[in-house]
């Protein structure tokens, strides 16, 4: 019983790869490529030094609704889909200048992390994971303020909340070492909180130019929850680890009307540690999954064109690399070296403001050759193969200015 649930907690369905394009409308048409502007009140969840150059108070609600489409081919040639739909991520975001001339104030809720997968009780992955939920949710309350002509600073707080869920199926016949496929439904959930920070600089060279730099500081947190193994049921904890990152940024004006965006988003994935699930159980071992992670970059570019004094038109581009090794690659998150392509506008109407953007992500492929979470040795399946995927998502954002 010991080995049944040592299986049964092997995933911890806490896939840490941030999100990128669901926190911000405006932010998402240019690619992200948004760190040295940070010019509206989604600026708290991007570079917190943004607010102090808003100079009115405005209330902002998003949502960005993503899918995602993966095939896998198997090495015998059989293709699988994932088990594919809608999601939708809210964001919400305040700020306000609060009558002070050279400060300005924000508050945010957004989900960095997360969304879900599953590819069902019959398919290939059905004993490393047949669904996978994370969803992390960013609290953050944080202050810019301007010293001087040129250079604006600010730092926010980020409480993060989590709640994460995995299933899959353990075959307890091969355990055993019996004929056939006894399958039990193995569940994983738990959540837990941590507090963050981030911090964030703008400098104005002049009219025309404009760097930034900001760093989001690393931070864990321990999920409390239990492993259910079909009627058996037992308290379990883990901790998850998420990384730091630094981005820089290079904002460029030509003209009054144009401004291009530079940014290099670094991802510190190699200092994440194994997860390390623990059952309340003195004669179950804890099960560790590897994760290996290494470090990324992320290449973003942005364009804004003010076709009229009400609207702006908006388009990016961002590559992303991938965090995972071969080695411990999992179907859960078909993890990959990314490509996004953005478009959007912006539409003034008085006191409101309407966002909108569209982004179309291509996955490059990747070709899997491992026994992950000890699969092909514990269960009769693998999960090699060809993996393609592309997502489709949109973002709407209405913020009110008074």
């Amino acid at each position: 019983m010991a080995g049944l649930l040592l299986i049964g907690a092997g995933r911890a369905a806490a896939n840490g790869y941030k999100i990128l394009c669901v926190r911000s409308a405006k932010a998402t048409a240019m690619g992200e490529a948004f760190v040295a502007q940070a010019d509206d009140a989604s600026a708290i969840a991007f570079n917190p030094a943004g607010l102090a150059q808003l100079r009115d108070t405005a209330v902002s609600v998003q949502g960005t609704l993503c899918n995602a489409f993966t095939e896998r081919e198997a090495p015998s040639g059989e293709k699988t889909d994932i088990q594919d739909r809608w999601q939708l991520v809210p964001a919400f975001f305040l700020a306000s200048d609060m009558g002070f001339e050279n400060l300005g104030f924000g508050f945010g809720v957004s989900y960095p992390n997360g969304l879900s997968s599953e590819w069902g009780n019959q398919s290939f992955a059905r004993y490393v994971a047949t669904y996978s939920d994370l969803n992390v949710a960013d609290v953050s309350p944080g202050i810019g303020w301007r010293i001087g002509a040129s250079l604006l600073l600010g730092v926010a707080a980020d409480f993060y909340y989590s709640e994460a869920t995995l299933k899959k199926l353990v075959d307890v016949g091969a355990m055993a070492g019996a004929p056939g496929q006894m399958d039990v439904q193995s569940k994983l959930e738990g959540d837990g909180s941590a507090w963050g920070f981030n911090v964030g600089g703008i400098y104005t060279v002049n009219e025309r130019h404009s760097l930034a730099l900001t760093y989001r500081h690393p931070f864990s947190i321990d999920y409390d929850g239990n492993v259910k193994l079909g009627e058996l049921s037992r308290d379990a904890s883990t901790t998850v680890e998420f990384p730091g990152s630094v981005v820089i940024g290079y904002a460029y004006r030509p003209t009054s009307r144009l401004k291009i965006e530079f940014d290099l988003d670094w991802t510190d994935w190699s200092q994440v540690g194994d997860i390390r699930v623990k059952v309340d159980d003195p004669s179950i071992p804890d099960s560790v999954m590897q994760e290996d992670l290494e470090d990324t970059l992320a290449w973003k570019i942005g364009l804004e064109y003010a076709a009229t004094d009400c609207l702006d038109l908006r388009c990016g581009y961002i590559y992303n690399e991938n965090a995972t090794p071969d080695r411990t690659w999992r179907p859960s998150l078909p993890d990959t070296d990314m490509h996004f392509f953005t478009a959007g506008f912006g539409y003034r109407l008085r006191d409101l403001t309407v966002d909108g953007a569209v982004q179309v992500v291509y996955y490059e492929k990747r070709t899997i050759d491992n026994n992950v979470d000890d699969n092909e040795t514990l269960s009769s399946s693998s999960v090699d193969g060809t993996y393609r995927t592309w997502a489709p998502c949109f973002s709407l954002a209405a913020t009110y200015h008074f």
